[in-house]
C-alpha cells in the first residue's frame, strides 16, 4: 500500500512544493495550511508521516502534535516538526517531550528531506517516469536514474517564488519551463540557476547583436549561412568575420544568457517541472554577479508584470505583513534600495497589506518582492500595538535597472582579490570557531545582555551567510554552511536565559558540537592548503605549491579546482621533465571534469596546449573560460597573445611570397 504524507504548512508554496516532491517520489500526500485543518486531515486520512510547522495559524505545531499523542491509535504517528524561526529551548523541550521524530529548521536540503521520510516510512510505490525520452528532446542528461521530478503550474507556484523555494532546498536539477510555445530549461546547482536553454529565435545570439546594433542585418545573415554550412557556433563565426573579438562575445553571451532567465518573469503562465540531479547540455553560462535573491528582486521589479503584482496582493490584503524572522532568509545577500529598506523596517505588524498598497506601483512590486523572498511573514492577526510611534514608509525611489556585466579591469595571475578575501576570513573563522565555546564564537563575555548577543550575532550572520559563496568551491560553500549554521545554534542556546544557564552548566555541548562540525573539518583543511598553495603559486614557489595543492587534492578529491591547479603546478615545477606536459593535462582534466561550470580548469587546459603547439584547442579552452568568467583577464590576454602571433605568422606568409 502506498505511505501517504500529510504537509502542513502555512506557506503554501512551499507546501506546494515539497507536496509535489514528496508525490514524485511515489507517495500520497495531503495538504493543509492551518493547525485545524492538519488535525482535521490526520483523523480523516490516517497519514503515515506528518511534516508539520511549527508555526501553524489557529493551532500551532505543538498543539497539533499534542493532540496527535493523546490518540490511543495514531499516537505513534512519526511527526516531523519544521520551523523558519530561531528555535529557543522551550521548543526543543517540548519537541522531546511530545516524541518529535526530527525538529527540521529551514531551510532543509530536498534530499535530506526526503531521506529523512524514507528512513521513516520506507520509499513510494510509484516512481517518477524515466526520463530518457525526455532528455533526448530537451538537452538533459540524466545522472541518476530513477530521481524524482515535481511538476506544476504558475499559477499554483508563481516563477519567483520557485526560485526561491528551490533555492532555500539547495536544489540540484534541471528545471524545465513551458508557457505556449516557448520552452526554456535552468540547471540548478544547489539552488543556484547556473545555466539556460532557450528555443525562443530572438533570443539567438546573433538576433540579440541585432537588436542592440552590434551587428547588422546583412551580417547575421552571412553568419546564419555559415553555420548552417557546417562552420561552427554563431560566436566563434563573427570572431572570425572580425565583428567581434572573445571580449566581445563573452560579454555578448553573458547578457544573452541574463536575457534567457529575465524573460521567463514576463510570462503569465506556465508550467514547471523540476528534475532532481539532471544535467543540462549545451546551455549557456549564467554568469551571475548577484544572489538568487537578487535576481528574483530585479526580475519583479523590471519584469513581472504589474497585473499579476496586483492580483497577489489583492488576494492577501486583509493580512497583517511583519518582517520575516528566519535567519537565512533574513540575512541573505540581498540590495534594497533606500525606499525598499525604510518599507521593510517601517512594518509593525498592525497594518493590513491592503492598507500599505497605495497608488504606487513601485510600492506594490517591492511588497510583492519582499513577501516572496520571506522577508515579510503575512499573518492572520495584527501584532500588539506599541507607545512606540509608528514609522513612516519612506517614498519610493527608482531602482537602477539589473547590473550588466563592466568592461574587465586588469588584475593580474590571481582570483578575484574580493573573492579571495572573503574566502580567507571564512577559513580563518572556522579553525577559531572549532576550539571556541558558544561565547567564544560570537565574541561575548558570559554576562552579555540580549541586545549585545543579538548584535554579534547579526554582525556574523551577515558576514557567513551561504548565498555569498555561491560562485566559490564545494568545499568553500559545504564550509559556509557549517560555519553560518554553528553561529546560529549559537545564538539559539545564548539567547535563551534558560538554555544558557544549561549550557554554561553542561560544557558537554562543546564535545557534541564539535562532533557535528566534524564532516566540514576536511573541507576546511583542504580550502586552507588550497590557500597556501595559490599564495606559493603567486610567489613562483612551485614545488611549495605543488605540495600544498597536493594536499588539498586528497583531503577534498571531490574539487576539480584542486586538481586543476595540481595539474598546473606540477607543469611550472619542471616544464622540460619527460611526460609532465602529459600528467599535468590529466590533472586538470580530471579538474575539468569535476568542475565544468569553474573558468581556471580550461585557463590551465589553454596554456597546457599552447606548450603541446595544439594552438586550435588552446583558443577554445581559452574562449570557454571566458564565456564562464567574462572577468578573466588571463584568458583574455591569452586569446590576444594566440591572435597576435597568428598575425605576425601571416605578415612573414606574406612577406615570404612576395619574394
Amino acid at each position: 500500500m502506498t505511505p501517504t504524507i500529510l504537509c502542513a504548512d502555512d506557506d503554501r508554496d512551499f507546501c506546494n512544493i515539497l507536496s509535489r516532491a514528496f508525490r514524485a517520489e511515489g507517495y500520497n500526500v495531503e495538504t493543509a495550511h492551518d493547525g485545524e485543518t492538519a488535525l482535521a486531515k490526520v483523523r480523516e486520512c490516517a497519514p503515515d508521516l506528518v511534516t508539520l510547522d511549527i508555526l501553524l495559524p489557529k493551532r500551532d505545531g505543538f498543539e497539533v502534535l499534542e493532540e496527535i499523542r493523546k490518540d490511543g491509535v495514531r499516537g505513534q504517528l512519526p511527526v516531523m516538526l519544521l520551523s523558519g524561526c530561531t528555535t529557543n529551548g522551550r521548543y526543543r523541550e517540548r519537541a522531546d517531550r511530545l516524541h518529535a521524530d526530527a525538529v527540521l529548521k529551514k531551510p532543509v536540503p530536498l534530499d535530506e528531506i526526503l531521506e529523512l521520510v524514507a528512513k521513516q516510512i520506507g520509499e513510494g510505490t510509484e516512481r517518477a517516469p524515466s526520463r530518457s525520452s525526455v532528455g533526448a528532446q530537451t538537452g538533459l542528461q540524466d545522472r541518476t536514474t530513477g530521481s524524482m521530478a515535481l511538476s506544476g503550474s504558475f499559477q499554483e507556484v508563481p516563477f519567483g517564488s520557485l526560485l526561491h523555494h528551490l533555492h532555500g532546498l539547495r536544489a540540484t536539477g534541471a528545471l524545465q519551463l513551458q508557457s505556449g510555445k516557448k520552452k526554456k530549461v535552468l540547471q540548478m546547482e544547489q539552488g543556484h540557476p547556473v545555466a539556460v536553454r532557450s528555443n525562443l529565435v530572438d533570443e539567438c545570439l546573433g538576433n540579440l547583436l541585432l537588436a542592440t546594433g552590434k551587428i547588422t542585418s546583412d551580417v547575421l545573415h552571412e553568419s546564419v549561412t555559415r553555420m548552417q554550412g557546417g562552420g561552427g557556433p554563431q560566436g566563434q563565426i563573427l570572431i572570425a568575420m572580425h565583428m567581434l573579438d572573445q571580449e566581445d562575445l563573452a560579454m555578448a553571451l553573458r547578457n544573452q544568457a541574463e536575457e534567457k532567465l529575465f524573460e521567463i518573469f514576463t510570462w503569465r503562465k506556465g508550467r514547471f517541472r523540476f528534475r532532481q540531479g539532471a544535467r543540462l547540455r549545451d546551455a549557456n553560462a549564467l554568469v551571475l554577479k548577484c544572489s538568487p535573491a537578487n535576481l528574483i528582486m530585479d526580475g519583479v521589479i523590471f519584469r513581472l508584470p504589474v497585473e499579476e503584482v496586483d492580483r497577489f496582493l489583492r488576494e492577501r490584503a486583509e493580512l497583517y505583513p511583519v518582517r520575516g524572522e528566519s535567519p537565512i532568509y533574513r540575512f541573505q545577500d540581498i540590495d534594497l534600495d533606500t525606499s525598499e529598506e525604510e518599507l521593510l523596517n517601517g512594518l509593525d505588524g498592525t497594518r493590513r497589506l491592503g492598507e500599505l498598497m497605495g497608488g504606487d506601483e513601485a510600492i506594490r512590486r517591492a511588497l510583492y518582492a519582499l513577501c516572496t523572498l520571506e522577508l515579510i511573514e503575512l499573518h492572520e492577526s495584527p501584532a500588539r500595538t506599541t507607545t512606540a510611534p509608528r514609522p513612516r514608509l519612506a517614498q519610493p525611489t527608482r531602482r537602477p535597472p539589473p547590473r550588466r556585466a563592466a568592461a574587465p579591469a586588469p588584475r593580474g595571475e590571481s582570483e578575484d582579490p574580493g573573492e579571495a578575501g572573503i574566502r580567507v576570513e571564512l577559513a580563518e573563522m572556522a579553525e577559531k570557531f572549532r576550539d571556541r565555546d558558544y561565547f567564544g564564537i560570537l565574541g561575548i563575555a558570559k554576562n552579555a545582555g540580549e541586545e549585545e548577543i543579538r548584535a554579534a550575532y547579526v554582525d556574523l550572520a551577515k558576514r557567513t551567510h551561504p548565498d555569498r559563496f555561491s560562485g566559490a568551491s564545494e568545499p568553500v560553500r559545504h564550509l559556509a554552511e557549517e560555519v553560518f549554521g554553528l553561529i546560529s545554534r549559537a545564538h539559539e542556546v545564548l539567547s535563551d536565559r534558560t538554555r544558557r544557564l544549561e549550557y554554561i552548566r553542561d560544557r558537554g555541548n562543546q564535545a557534541r558540537d564539535a562532533e557535528e562540525l566534524e564532516e566540514g573539518h576536511r573541507a576546511l583543511q583542504a580550502e586552507l592548503e588550497f590557500q597556501r598553495g595559490a599564495i606559493c603559486l603567486r610567489r613562483k614557489s612551485y614545488p611549495e605549491a605543488v605540495a600544498h595543492f597536493e594536499k588539498a587534492m586528497n583531503a577534498y578529491p571531490e574539487e576539480g579546482e584542486y586538481h586543476a591547479y595540481y595539474g598546473w603546478a606540477l607543469y611550472l615545477q619542471d616544464p622540460d621533465a619527460p611526460g609532465r606536459l602529459k600528467e599535468a593535462l590529466e590533472h586538470v582534466l580530471t579538474g575539468r571534469k569535476l568542475a565544468p561550470g569553474r573558468e581556471k580548469p580550461y585557463l590551465f587546459l589553454g596554456r597546457l596546449y599552447v606548450a603541446a603547439n595544439r594552438g586550435k584547442i588552446a583558443e577554445r579552452m581559452f574562449a570557454r573560460a571566458v564565456q564562464l568568467d567574462p572577468d578573466c583577464v588571463e584568458a583574455l590576454r591569452e586569446l590576444r597573445l594566440l591572435n597576435m602571433r597568428r598575425e605576425r605568422s601571416k605578415g612573414l606568409v606574406r612577406r615570404i611570397l612576395r619574394r
